[in-house]
């Protein structure tokens, strides 16, 4: 079995010299369309942090500049994260596959945990994007139950994933032309029409649980860790670095993309919804209440555009971690950390089909029982490991290793901006975690573990 990259030279290079490489098929362009299922999760964390659901109670009106802390949060992390990935330029997996090297000296386990906790936090997006798209298009399909509906959808898209990275880009970019597009009249209709509350849109109040200022830290922080498992997402724009053609400049360009995509979603389309429809409209389903997002220009047609809005937005969800996030698992085989099987690529794409075909199963599973608030809470666990962790990984290496070849090297204090972003993270966990009950924190563990 082949172990990680052990000198200098395999490590620049990101692979032993029994892997073989991934072929480079994909330009920034690709790369960034198959990432916005990262980018545009606010639209299925909204309902949940503005009205909560059953027993968790949700922040209100303060979700908005929630999740507008929770993405500088984000970019704060982000040149760290691109200095760590293309610094193994040949490896798939992202931010939380490249650790492998920086975590060497000090022990596997680290690297295991970091990249199954990754791969974790992004099983459950899959199910609950595809509920949400089913969803939606059970309009067309009234005597189909949801949950084969959303099934079917995950088995197509790991269909398309076994199909190669060059077909799954194709789809992900004919998706992303609709989606964006709509995201980008979702903003403008409602601004140009004057159709938007201004007072409304800043005027934010927080929900909390119990009175006091700890019942208000708490709900903040409940909140704060929840949107970590959405704004941090745009970083599936690094999933694909070893098949990126030249990926030390579309990288970049990919990641930067998705980052102000990361802004429009996270940033503008709260805001300006928020001014318009007000609070409890945002707390339902989207694909029922976005219609006068569009009505001004679209007239009765809004309500047909508000579907199609959430369901090609959804198929993005579902889409990337089949796509992406399945990556982890590979490439942690390919470095003697996982079992050999998940390294199982399809000879004629490239695909590694044991690893999607994993991912799309559990998230299947996971979509069986809902994939409620509290699921995705747990996950959400893992998955700021998975992310705070490679903070920790990249200043390690800049450490320790600080002669291996950057081709990109993070401008100078923002390592550190990196480390506080994720210490953040840990504190919005210690703080929030508890508000959603004692299932949700014995699961969290138990998926680490």
């Amino acid at each position: 079995m082949a172990g990680p990259e052990a000198t200098p030279d395999k490590a620049s290079a990101g692979y032993d010299a029994t892997t073989k490489p991934h072929p480079r098929r994909i330009g920034w362009v690709g790369t960034s369309a198959l990432a916005v299922g990262g980018s545009n999760q606010s639209l299925f964390l909204m309902a949940a942090l503005f009205a909560g659901q059953g027993a968790i109670p949700g922040q209100g009106s303060a979700a908005v500049p929630l999740l507008l802390l929770g993405l500088l949060l984000s970019y704060m992390a982000a040149p760290g994260w691109l200095e760590l990935v293309l610094m193994y330029p040949n490896r798939v997996g992202g931010i939380a596959a490249a650790c492998t090297n920086a975590f060497k000296p000090y022990g596997d386990i680290l690297s295991v945990l970091t990249g199954v906790c990754y791969w974790w936090g992004w099983v459950p997006t899959c199910g609950v994007t595809a509920l949400f798209s089913a969803g939606a298009l059970r309009h067309w399909l009234p005597g189909v139950p949801v949950d084969v509906i959303a099934i079917g959808v995950v088995l197509l898209f790991l269909g398309v994933n076994v199909g190669g990275i060059r077909l799954t880009t194709r789809v992900a970019v004919i998706i992303a032309s609709l989606s964006t597009t709509m995201a980008f009249l979702a903003a403008l209709i409602p601004v140009l029409s004057g159709s938007v509350n201004w007072q409304q849109a800043f005027d934010y109040r927080l929900s909390v649980p119990f009175s006091g200022l700890f019942g208000q830290v708490t709900s903040a922080m409940a909140g704060l860790y929840l949107i970590g498992f959405g704004a941090p997402a745009f970083e599936a724009a690094l999933c694909h670095v070893g098949e990126t053609i030249d990926e030390t400049r579309n990288v970049p360009r990919a990641l930067l993309a998705n980052a102000l995509l990361a802004g429009l979603y996270f940033g503008v389309l709260p805001v300006v919804w928020f001014g318009l429809l007000g609070a409890g409209p945002l707390g339902g389903d989207l694909s029922q209440t976005l219609g006068p997002v569009f009505a001004p220009l679209f007239g009765a047609a809004g309500k047909l555009l508000a579907l199609w809005f959430v369901i090609f937005n959804m198929f993005h969800g579902t889409l990337q971690p089949i796509a992406g996030a399945a990556r982890v698992l590979s490439q942690l085989s390919e470095d003697g950390l996982l079992p050999r099987v998940f390294a199982k690529r399809y000879s004629r794409t490239d695909a590694p089909w044991v690893a999607a075909l994993t991912t799309a199963m559990l998230a299947i599973a996971f979509m069986l029982i809902g994939d409620p608030v509290w699921l995705i809470a747990a996950a959400n666990f893992s998955y700021l490991i998975g992310i705070a962790l490679p903070n920790v990984a990249v200043w390690l290496a800049r450490r320790d290793a600080p002669d291996l070849p950057r081709p990109f090297r993070a401008p100078k204090g923002t390592l550190g901006l990196g480390l506080v972003a994720a210490l953040v993270w840990g504190l919005a966990t210690i703080l929030g975690f508890e508000q959603f009950g004692l299932p949700t924190v014995v699961l969290s563990m138990a998926l680490a573990y």
